[in-house]
């Protein structure tokens, strides 16, 4: 399973807009040596992975630097309770824009859960060097670090404004792979041979959710999380020169050696890009005589952030490539006819290109390439004439252009109020069509025109024109509002469209996934929906004084476990009703899932959640409370949102399915086109954590690959503006 408190496999690393100014400061942890009465297999490696990380985070500037490890000099023991103490006092000394790496070396387990959070049943653990066996009947494994413990501490940290890198290379499986050779050893201890009791292991936990995901609160730094294997499967430390005498040094965790390797320069990739090109190097075995050996995951919220701090390097989104197999297909907005540039590394810088190639097949989540000229034109139903040969050396791709051939259609300008097409208002009409075609251009797309057949309707009223699919809700206009007039008109307008034209390439994209479900291969995740019904004598009547915190409050603290109804497709909501959404495996397996919400303001949001097992159901991203009145100003959003579950499987030895940080059209709009409230709506935490909830309190508030293996489930709702909520009320 993925983080929960703030951890549960290997790696957190949060780092803030500022942070080239601020401390970087690390607590290394590496564990070699276990009692003798624990029967815990001795590690090679984890003396030279800190010796490793603290000699690069030194070049980046980091003095101060706590080291509990055996063999390395001047360090403390790394006793369960040293650890939990060294990460305490850096939480004292860490404060807003800081940088705090934390890397844990050592062997891992599996124990079952506590918290009953786990949907696989079982908490993930690391191993001090004083672990010892369970005792008694507790079927705890002695000073072990529990996944929640260590998020506590990572935490804890984050609530100082502090950024956290943990990095975890350690395995967490229960497959009891303990043999070593003269080449590589797992780094996993077998449950069992700790006195760990699976048969107790429940299949099937309570139906109530108790987990204790990442709370995020305003001022708190961000994070993001690497994990040197899936929690099913093992890590591995390898020695660097098999051909050396067997010394000790030359023995190195095999994550840790291929991150720092991609570390171990004055260049500042983002964390996806260093990922992507640890990945990259594991399946190719560069320097380790072996491949396709252990599978990576990361999350978090800094994915498209540089690396320790460093100067952003442009920010190039590129996707592994294998051959002619490239690791990203529709659902990253790559369809069939889609040009692409090859470079050797995702680091590579973003000139270094070696090839062109086009998609002449794509999937859900793979495509496959051809060698065509630069000069290429890009169209999805006439490819371009193979060129050459793909560059052997190639391991990645950007996009390059788009097919043109792909099409949304708007509506012409129609008069809010009777629907009649705008004819009188010639420089409004032409302003919009301006601004549609350079969104065109920007996108990749191609525009229909339409007085009927249209996908979003563009009307006029009163010095503004709105977005939606249906711009009049009762007697109130719904959607996306863009107020004429003003400076860069025509440029904040195109922004709007480009925001538009990718909110609906995408909904296109998944509306297809979901009609190519097949009957005889059901989703093997359980989604559940729910929502809360606010009563209308706890809302603010129209007209009236408005504060939307007190409100929200005032109305969700009579929120109650079994208060809650099953949210049906089509149901009209209102001001703080409350959804939630959960999932729980169907069959055995580690599935990805990803939460995409578009809202009435055509924001994509994205929450993703790793879910393993089918023994607890997971919360699936933080509880959404609809607002057409939203905390801050021009905050009014009502009108239709759309709501998708992209399931997939986890496979081994390729990126997961993590859509955070890719598809997302919000976040550049500096202008209040965005509509961004996450940090307006703080004050409602405290009353959603009185409900075991926690995150975000709205979608946009927050923070072989083919269709038989991806599953698409959607959800559509309205939230109705008040003054119609309140006038259905009285009719009835």
């Amino acid at each position: 399973m993925l983080l929960k408190s703030v951890v549960v496999f290997v790696c957190l690393f949060l780092v803030t807009n500022s942070v080239s100014q601020a401390e970087v400061r690390a607590v290394l942890v590496g564990v070699s040596d276990y009692t003798e009465s624990s029967e815990i297999p001795d590690l090679q490696g984890p003396k030279n992975d800190v010796i490793l990380m603290r000699d690069i985070l030194a070049k980046r500037g980091a003095d101060d630097v706590t080291i509990l490890a055996h063999g390395v000099e001047n360090a403390g023991e790394p006793t369960r309770q040293a650890i939990l103490d060294a990460l305490s006092e850096v939480s004292l000394r860490a404060g807003p824009d800081d940088l705090v790496y934390i890397h844990l070396s050592g062997h891992g387990t599996r124990q079952p859960d506590e918290g009953n959070d786990e949907t696989d049943g079982l908490d993930e653990v690391f191993l001090p060097a004083d672990t010892g066996k369970v005792q008694g009947e507790t079927n705890r494994i002695q000073n072990a670090l529990t996944d929640d413990e260590i998020g506590k501490s990572v935490q804890a940290i984050r609530l100082t404004g502090a950024d956290v890198w943990l990095v975890m290379d350690s395995c967490h499986s229960g497959s009891g792979l303990r043999a070593t050779s003269q080449v590589s050893a797992v780094r996993n201890v077998d449950p069992q041979a700790l006195g760990v009791d699976l048969s107790r292991v429940s299949a099937s936990g309570p139906s109530t959710l108790n987990e204790t995901s990442l709370e995020t609160k305003e001022g708190m730094g961000r994070y993001i999380a690497f994990y040197a294997t899936k929690s099913n499967d093992v890590a591995r430390e390898v020695r660097v020169d098999p051909g050396a005498d067997g010394e000790k040094s030359d023995w190195y965790g095999l994550f840790t050696s291929a991150l720092a390797a991609q570390l171990d320069g004055a260049q500042s990739p983002t964390y996806r890009q260093v990922f992507q090109s640890v990945l990259s190097r594991l399946n190719r075995g560069a320097g380790f005589g072996a491949a396709v050996i252990q599978t990576p995951i990361w999350e978090g919220d800094l994915i498209d952030e540089p690396v320790l701090g460093g100067t952003h390097s442009g920010g190039v989104r590129r996707y592994l490539l294998n051959g002619d197999e490239l690791d990203a297909g529709l659902v990253h907005g790559l369809p069939v006819g889609t040009l692409m540039a090859l470079v050797g590394d995702v680091t590579d810088p973003p000139e270094a290109v070696l090839g062109y190639a086009q998609i002449e097949e794509a999937e859900a989540r793979r495509a496959f390439l051809r060698p065509v000229s630069g000069n290429c034109q890009p169209e999805s139903n006439h490819l371009c004439a193979r060129e050459g040969e793909l560059p052997e050396e190639a391991k990645a791709a950007q996009l390059e252009l788009h097919p043109r051939d792909r099409t949304i259609v708007f509506s012409p300008v129609l008069h809010w109020q009777d629907g009649a097409e705008l004819t009188e208002d010639v420089a409004t009409s032409n302003l919009v069509s301006q601004a549609m075609n350079d969104a065109a251009e920007i996108v990749g797309v191609t525009i229909g025109r339409s007085a009927n057949n249209y996908q979003v309707q563009i009307a006029l009223k009163t010095g503004s024109l709105w977005f939606a699919a249906d711009t009049k809700l009762g007697s109130e206009p719904v959607g996306l509002e863009f107020k004429l007039g003003g400076e860069d008109e025509e440029k904040r307008l195109q922004a709007y469209f480009v925001r538009i034209l990718k909110a609906e390439l995408f909904a296109q994209t998944l509306e297809n996934l979901d009609e190519g479900n097949a009957f005889l291969n059901p989703s093997p995740v359980d989604i559940e929906a729910e929502y809360f019904s606010t009563n209308l004598s706890d809302l603010t009547k129209p007209g009236t004084a408005l504060d939307v915190r007190k409100e929200c409050r005032r109305a969700l603290a009579k929120a109650r476990p079994g208060s809650f109804a099953i949210l049906e497709d089509g149901t009209d909501l209102k001001q703080c009703d409350l959804l939630q959404f959960s999932a729980k495996g169907a069959r055995e397996g580690q599935r990805d899932v990803n939460r995409i919400h578009i809202d009435a303001q055509y924001c994509i949001n994205v929450a993703y959640e790793l879910v393993e097992g089918t023994s607890e159901p997971r919360r699936i991203g933080g509880p959404m409370v609809m607002c057409s009145d939203c905390p801050g100003a021009n905050a009014y959003s009502a009108g239709r949102e759309r709501l998708y579950f992209l399931v997939s499987e986890l496979h081994d030895n390729k990126e997961a399915l993590n859509l955070t940080g890719l598809v997302e059209n919000c976040s550049a709009y500096s202008d209040g086109a965005a509509n961004n409230r996450s940090a307006e709506a703080s004050d409602l935490q405290s009353t959603l954590a009185k409900l075991g909830e926690q995150g975000a309190t709205r979608g946009n508030m927050s923070s072989g690959f083919g269709l038989s293996d991806v599953w698409s489930q959607s959800l559509r709702w309205r939230i109705l503006p008040r003054k119609e909520a309140f006038a259905r009320s009285d009719s009835e």
